[in-house]
Order: C-alpha cells, then structure tokens, then sequence
C-alpha cells in the first residue's frame, strides 16, 4: 500500500512540474493556430496571416506570405511592427 501511494505520490509531483512549465512557456502565442506559426527561435516566430493560394510559377519558386513577427518577452507574447524609414540612407532616399 506504501509503495502505491508514493508511486501516485511521484507520478503527481511529475504531472504537476511538466504543466507548469509548460504553461509558463508557451512555444507559440495562443490565438495562433499551429499551422499558421513558423517558430524562428523558442523566443521568436512568424505568423502567417495570408498565403496566395494559387500553384506556384514553372520557376518553382514558393508563393510569398504576410504576417508579422511575435517575441516572446516575459510571460506574454508581444507582436512586432516594422516600419518603413521616412528617408532611405544617405542620399538614396
């Protein structure tokens, strides 16, 4: 009876450490779906929001997609937005 409980006893404390480390480090923000993540890093992805649906040209060359990049800062997933300078470098812009 003994070697039952501290089996359950482990079993739980085991259960226990994996769920809370696993919620506290998400591999992906929650509002995205799984196929519309592309993981760069365990602290950085892409996240798709539309791909051209159309075959791809005889070059074979993938259609392009849009998104943006997440970063994972603390607990919390945070989006990324690049913005386009007003003025290019030196005097090209």
């Amino acid at each position: 009876m003994k070697a039952i409980a501290a089996s359950l006893l482990i079993l739980a404390s085991v259960l226990t450490i994996h769920f809370a480390l696993g919620a506290s480090s998400p591999d992906r923000p929650a509002a995205v779906n799984a196929e519309n993540w592309i993981p760069v890093s365990d602290k950085m992805g892409f996240v798709v929001t539309s791909s051209h649906p159309f075959p791809p040209p005889a070059v074979m060359l993938t259609p392009p997609a849009e998104g943006y990049f997440m970063v994972h800062t603390g607990n919390t997933w945070q989006r990324i937005i690049i913005q386009d300078p007003i003025k290019g470098p030196g005097a090209s812009g």
